[in-house]
């Protein structure tokens, strides 16, 4: 796929009709209205639908299906369903896919798709990985996101999903292909975390002390597990502030200390204790840096330990402190530059600095191109590495997308982009070499497309890059439909990345573009405090600003503008919805965060996943709350005014968060005054952000967002589901 970097944009054609309103609104079922007040420093809020927070009780239960009928007979009616589909089925499969791989000694260990479907297998090599030998496992190997290599290569650490996005631990022999007996009890995915000691004896994990019926972990605790004893016997050598927090931790090289990273949910400034092997025990001497600013801790070399931090740096630097002189202070090894390091974001995944082979391997990106610079450990300049760019290098597990072995001189890493759904690439940063030794299977023409990167002016002239993705033979006349996707939270660069859904509209001859406004992390940490908590609205007025360029720039029309956002990203476009209806033909928000001043109270009793608290603000701070009540998408939904369709998709296993689209689709199908469908569509069994389970498969997912997009936006695809 060619890739453009450019302020204009470029030829591109669409055959698809978009006319006006032609399909019937549904008849919704019946939502009952109960007032409710709340008061928020003296201001009274009414609410007619907070009964539908009771998300586990029958009633709501019950209104949920019937929405989702609803949603499904619309969607169903769509004459050309099956063929749409097919379709989708089709374009979306993809084999031969690769997690990240990781090595140990001369080992590699990774997991591979086998086929097109859902079978996984675990595989180890010492040579090329994609050619290695397969280890058998007792359960699917899928379920094992978390497989990681002890030193020596003789054990693997598996943290196995016990459903529900929690994960347990378990010890795998790799000569013997056996599991040990003891399993030990984990947490949810977002807090897996486990670190080996370099001896190969055993590993530090975070635990939970409190195990609910639900399977719910609470209590969180760092434990130690020495390999071939019980479970029992592990001790805890940690205690976090509270269950808030996410912990990141690694061990030093001499094994003398375990370096611990505390932060408060979605924040990403940590403090840093450094716990002495020979003593686990918590004191303030063990605090090593609490600066209110976020410190990686990348390894040591000696007493010297280095970190990447934005303490002073927005854009990020390296520094390194000496462990036994610490009074001497931070001293900096790789200073700031215009270019900003990719640095810490709490969803994780993504790529952050590392150390190779007594070097410094450190991702940078601006303006949405990516390389890797190394350094030696005294900061003096090494290679620059040029990465292919136009697409998200991403780990599933959270864990860093960049992987090696501190003895060698190669690390890996995954692309996935909005047309190449993985690539693997082993890079060589002696030499500078990439290499792509797996790349997926796909059923499409990656060739037919074509990306470029355009920059937009916001509201208080910042300047903003939008990626846009789309067949080469468009025309820019203003009569392609559009679905710009959005983010901006968290500190993540949301690069375009595959998926069922855009790569069936891109097919079809949409054009996908993502909006990179602040509150993600394409510019460093000032970009994201600058669209976060009391400035949100910088990133609505950025996505706002994206919208219009589009718009101005003959990409599309406003009729035929899609907004679309996941979770976090689907703060700003239900803030879209609300505030400039105008600008767009319909909306589709995939588990939808809308009741911004209710999220406080939803997680009130639950620390561990009011985690993005940080990133929003409380509502009942005064300062908070005169901010939240003027963006968040429910509270502003007003009686008589006209909005675009919305398709709210959300599941029941989403809870608390799925009431949030469900008040929203409830309000809005009590005041909208367009002809335009209101919907809510269940992935049922889902978990946050996943959109599909094994009752109701991703596939299901996209293909009724596609069925309700053209039917909401009167599309022909006629021509589209005929080609094979």
């Amino acid at each position: 796929m060619k890739i453009k970097w450019t302020f204009l944009g470029c030829l591109a054609t669409l055959f698809l009709s978009c006319h006006a309103q032609t399909n019937p609104v549904p008849e919704y079922p019946k939502t009952k209205m109960e007032s409710s007040k709340s008061t928020y420093h003296g201001v009274v809020l009414e609410d007619h639908y907070s009964w539908l927070d009771s998300v586990s009780s029958d009633s709501v239960k019950q209104w949920a299906k019937l929405q989702d009928s609803t949603t499904m007979a619309y969607v169903g009616s769509f004459p050309k369903y099956e063929a749409l589909k097919t379709k989708v089925e089709n374009l979306t499969k993809v084999s031969g896919r690769m997690e990240v791989p990781f090595t140990a000694a001369d080992s590699y260990f990774y997991l591979q798709q086998e086929g097109e479907g859902r079978n996984w297998g675990l595989y180890t090599t010492r040579s090329t990985p994609g050619n290695g030998k397969k280890l058998e496992l007792p359960f699917n190997p899928r379920t094992a996101l978390f497989t990681l290599p002890s030193p020596d290569a003789k054990y693997l650490a598996l943290g196995v999903s016990q459903g529900g996005g929690i994960f347990d631990w378990k010890v795998y022999d790799v000569e013997k292909q056996q599991i040990l007996d003891t399993t030990m009890t984990g947490s949810d995915m977002g807090r897996t975390r486990l670190g080996w000691t370099n001896d190969s004896k055993g590993f530090y994990y975070v635990s939970s002390n409190k195990v609910g019926e639900d399977g719910t972990r609470s209590e969180l605790r760092i434990k130690y597990h020495t390999i071939h004893t019980a479970y029992e016997k592990d001790k805890e050598v940690f205690t976090p502030s509270n269950d808030g927090v996410k912990l990141e931790f690694k061990v030093s090289t001499d094994d003398k200390y375990l370096v611990i990273e505390e932060r408060e949910g979605a924040s990403i400034a940590s403090k840093v204790f450094a716990v002495a092997r020979d003593n686990f025990s918590i004191s303030s001497q063990n605090v090593v840096v609490d600066n209110n600013a976020s410190y990686v801790f990348l390894g040591n070399k000696g007493p010297l330990f280095y970190f990447e931090t934005d303490d002073g740096a927005p854009n990020g630097k390296i520094v390194a402190l000496d462990i036994g002189n610490r009074g001497e202070g931070l001293k900096e090894v790789v200073a700031e530059t215009d270019q900003s390091i990719m640095g810490y974001q709490s969803a994780g995944g993504t790529m952050l600095p590392l150390i190779a082979e007594d070097r410094l391997v450190v991702p940078y990106q601006k303006d949405l191109k990516l390389v890797l610079r190394t350094f030696d450990l005294e900061g003096k300049p090494g290679k620059t590495i040029e990465l292919p760019s136009g697409g998200l290098y991403f780990n599933t597990n959270g864990l860093n997308a960049l992987t090696g072995n501190r003895n060698s001189k190669k690390v890996l890493t995954r692309f996935m982009g909005i047309t190449e759904p993985n690539t693997v690439f082993e890079i060589d940063v002696e030499s500078g070499e990439i290499i792509a030794f797996q790349r997926a299977n796909v059923s499409f023409n990656a060739d037919e497309f074509i990306s470029e990167i355009v920059f937009c002016e916001s509201k208080d002239g910042t300047r903003v890059p939008i990626s846009l993705t789309y067949k080469k033979d468009i025309k820019l006349d203003g009569s392609n439909p559009l679905m710009m996707q959005v983010y901006g939270a968290i500190a993540f660069t949301n690069y375009p990345y595959f998926q069922g859904d855009y790569i069936s509209w891109l097919d079809m001859g949409g054009i996908h573009a993502v909006a990179h406004v602040r509150g993600g992390g394409a510019y460093g940490a000032k970009w994201h405090q600058d669209g976060i908590a009391r400035n949100k609205q910088n990133g609505v007025d950025d996505y706002i600003a994206a919208i219009e360029w589009v718009i101005e720039n003959k990409y599309t029309s406003p009729e035929k503008v899609v907004v679309n956002g996941v979770s976090a990203g689907t703060i700003p476009v239900g803030a879209v919805l609300v505030q400039r209806p105008e600008l767009i033909g319909a909306v589709v928000s995939h588990y939808g965060m809308m009741d911004m001043i209710g999220y406080e109270g939803k997680f009130a009793e639950d620390a561990s996943h009011g985690y993005m608290l940080p990133e929003i603000g409380k509502a009942s701070v005064k300062e908070d709350f005169e901010v939240i009540r003027k963006y968040s998408p429910y509270q502003n939904i007003n009686t008589g005014k006209k909005y675009p369709a919305v398709l709210a998709m959300t599941s029941d296993a989403d809870a608390p968060l799925n009431a949030d689209s469900y008040k929203l689709i409830a309000k809005l199908q009590a005041n909208n005054d367009s002809k335009s469908p209101m919907l809510l569509q269940m992935a049922w069994g889902s978990w946050h952000s996943t959109f599909g389970s094994q009752e109701h498969p991703p596939s299901k997912t996209f293909t009724d967002e596609m069925g309700f997009l053209i039917k909401a936006l009167d599309l022909d695809v006629t021509t589209w589901l005929g080609k094979r």
